[in-house]
């Protein structure tokens, strides 16, 4: 049975996200644990009515963990629409499509080769982070997670060959807000390996509420820049050098 903390969080998140609102934190309670935080993900993408289009994934304690991304799902030129008052974040990442499912594999965990085989196609994308908590300066983890760790929307640039993973050392990451330069260095991942999460997740120890990996989804592999505060909205170009320039809006 769901716990009282459970249920307010899914109320909490479901209310914000159909009202375009922000919560306040000190409202919230926190998961007692992971899962439990990814709990809450799947009541509230259920009560939302949201399709499992994509995967943010990440690692925590040496633990595969993922954030559901429905969408809205963007290409270059378009407009993400915030809500009033939201803090954003730019991400410049690698992703990849699945062309095959990848059934949870107990005793018998998938190789990079292996994840590789599974994919229809890497590409450029830019995730937007806009959590529905008004000020996650501070927020617990665990709640973090149970708000799909503040995804709001994805943008999906231009494709790129595999080998790009073997080369991240080589690219450069620059994002530009309204004519302003607000990040320029080279790109750089946390887990040094960008399919490093990925595999994390493929090979967890027990299924999840959220569900598998399946054929068509997206998985995005984690920021190669950090997250890049946009302190105003207006018109943004995302670079990954020399793959991809990427112009979009902020609204």
């Amino acid at each position: 049975m769901p716990t009282t903390t459970e249920t307010s969080l899914r109320e909490a998140f479901v209310r914000a996200r159909r009202s375009r609102s922000l919560v306040d934190i000190e409202t919230l309670p926190v998961p007692a644990d992971l899962e439990s935080a990814l709990t809450v993900q799947a009541d509230v993408s259920s009560d939302m009515g949201y399709a499992h289009l994509g995967w943010k994934v990440s690692i925590t304690d040496g633990r595969g963990l993922v954030g559901l991304m429905p969408g809205p799902f963007l290409k270059p030129g378009d407009t993400y629409r915030s809500v009033p008052g939201a803090e954003l974040r730019l991400e410049v990442e690698l992703a990849i499509r699945l062309g095959r499912d990848m059934p949870r594999r107990p005793g018998k965990p998938y190789s990079r080769a292996e994840l590789l085989e599974h994919c229809h196609s890497a590409f450029v994308g830019i995730e937007i982070i806009e959590s529905r908590i008004a000020d996650w300066t501070h927020v617990p983890f665990p709640l973090w997670l149970a708000d799909a760790m503040g995804h709001g929307g994805y943008l999906i640039g231009q494709d790129v060959p595999f080998e790009v993973f073997d080369e991240v050392a080589d690219l450069t990451c620059t994002v530009e807000l309204d004519g302003d330069v607000l990040y320029d260095k080279p790109a750089y991942h946390a887990n040094g390996d960008p399919l490093t999460p990925v595999l994390a997740w493929a090979n967890r120890e027990t299924e999840s509420a959220l569900g598998g990996l399946v054929a068509g989804q997206i998985i995005t592999t984690g920021s190669l820049c950090g997250g890049v505060l946009a302190p105003n909205l207006g018109p943004v170009i995302a670079r990954l050098d020399p793959l991809a320039a990427i112009s979009f809006a902020l609204a």
